[in-house]
Order: C-alpha cells, then sequence, then structure tokens
C-alpha cells in the first residue's frame, strides 16, 4: 500500500486470521507452552481517527501532535493444576482489560521514523464459569514508542516503558491464600506498585491479501513490587509469535 493510498480519508482493511505464539505458563513463570487463537484484524485511518487492531486513536487537531485513545488487551487462562509453581491451585480465568491512554508524537525523526511518548491506564476484568465478570484490579504505564512511516513496505513498532498494578491486579497473578500454601510455597498477599519493564515490538510483511506478523513482548521484573511471591520463578520473561491474517475486505 503506497503512503498515498493510506493518506486517503477513510482507508480501512478488515481480516481473519490466527495468532500462534510460546509464552511463560502465566506472568513470571519459568515454564512456557504454546498459544493458538483467532486473530481478527482491523485497520481505519483518517485525518484524525486511527484504528488498528486493539487500539483507537483520535487527534485533538487533524494536524495536532497529541492524540488520546482507547485500548483493549488481556491475558490468556492458566488451568488448573498446572505442573509448576501453580500445582494444586485453582484455574486463572482469562483476563480482559481496556481503559484510555494518551500520547505524544514528537517531532524528532530519525531515519523518517515517527517517535511518540504517552501513558496508559488499564482496568482489569476476569472471565470465569458462566461468563462471569469480576474485577481483576487496575494498570498503569509509561511508555516511548518508534513506528516505520505511514506506507512502509515493512511496518513495525517498538514500545518500551515501565508499568504498575494495584494490589488486586498483582494478588491476581502473584499472591497465594493460605488454603493454597505448600512446602516451596508460602502464603503470599501481593502489594501494589511497580510491575516491572516491559518491551513489545512487531513486524509486518504483506503478500497480496495476506499478512505475517512476528510480534514480542519482553518482560523485567527486577524490583516488582511482587518480588518476594513464591510464584515469580523467572525476573525476565519472553513472549514470542507469528499471526497470519487474510485480508478480505479494503477500501
Amino acid at each position: 500500500m503506497t503512503q498515498t493510498a493510506y493518506g486517503q480519508e477513510g482507508h480501512f482493511r478488515v481480516g481473519i486470521g490466527l495468532a500462534f505464539f510460546m509464552a511463560p505458563a502465566y506472568p513470571g513463570s519459568d515454564s512456557e507452552r504454546l498459544f493458538v487463537y483467532p486473530y481478527p484484524s482491523w485497520d481505519y485511518r483518517s485525518k484524525v481517527l486511527d484504528l488498528r487492531h486493539e487500539h483507537l486513536h483520535e487527534k485533538l487537531a487533524p494536524h495536532s501532535r497529541i492524540s488520546v485513545g482507547f485500548g483493549v488487551n488481556g491475558s490468556p487462562p492458566v488451568a488448573a493444576g498446572s505442573p509448576d509453581a501453580r500445582h494444586g491451585m485453582p484455574a486463572l480465568w482469562p483476563t480482559f482489560s481496556l481503559g484510555p491512554d494518551v500520547r505524544y508524537r514528537s517531532p524528532w525523526r530519525p531515519l523518517d521514523l515517527r517517535v511518540f511518548v504517552g501513558a496508559e491506564t488499564r482496568f482489569r476484568a476476569a472471565l470465569g464459569p458462566e461468563l462471569q465478570l469480576s474485577r481483576a484490579g487496575t494498570s498503569a504505564a509509561g511508555f516511548w514508542e518508534v513506528k516505520s512511516r505511514h506506507g512502509a513496505r515493512w511496518p513495525f513498532s517498538l514500545s518500551i516503558g515501565p508499568v504498575w498494578r494495584s494490589r488486586t491486579a498483582n494478588n491476581y497473578f502473584f499472591g497465594v491464600s493460605p488454603a493454597y500454601a505448600a512446602v516451596g510455597r508460602p502464603a503470599y498477599e501481593a502489594p501494589g506498585g511497580y510491575a516491572g519493564l516491559r518491551v513489545t515490538g512487531a513486524i509486518t510483511a504483506r503478500r497480496g491479501d495476506v499478512s505475517f506478523t512476528v510480534f514480542g513482548r519482553y518482560r523485567n521484573y527486577r524490583g516488582a513490587a511482587f518480588l518476594a511471591s513464591p510464584l515469580l520463578k523467572s525476573s525476565n520473561t519472553l513472549l514470542l509469535g507469528v499471526a497470519v491474517v487474510w485480508i478480505f475486505l479494503r477500501s
């Protein structure tokens, strides 16, 4: 897609595919598992609106460097009795996070790249049996992000920044109630606070109506508020995956 086409009013693309990724069995785990999920893809851009997959951004004015947005993401479930530090503990239900963010586009464009700084907050809920929702805490993050120019042949993005989470959010993943304490796994209540450094990146190649995206996320938990949790078995975790998408509708 050319840069001119991307600049047209109301450009959009819609597709469907699959994502395959290797990730820790749960946040902070030292064991990994393969996840496979449907991967819907949508892309809409105008002079003031930018909708991409899990994010919606709107510029305050057509040529403003400041944009406000709304994002959605989540975490996969963890089965009960996982053969790791959570052995004998109940399942972790999938969670969904949504909330606002704000970003500023820097006038500095090294190598014609787009540079952003911003902050986000997310409200998390767990989806339990019979589609029941329960609160799973909140989080906040700051980030520095680099993106390729619009219309690049190989679109990519790279983001890095710290994350903070509430006590409820940290306890959902890293807490151990007295009922599930065991030898080598004492009861533990995770406090709120710093939740580590997060680095995310993705690069996409397109061939006709099919796109291939390689993506990753690195987390460093050094200095995290829950560092004493018996469930935190690795202070460095990595998620790596690939998504294959068929674009079936475009403007």
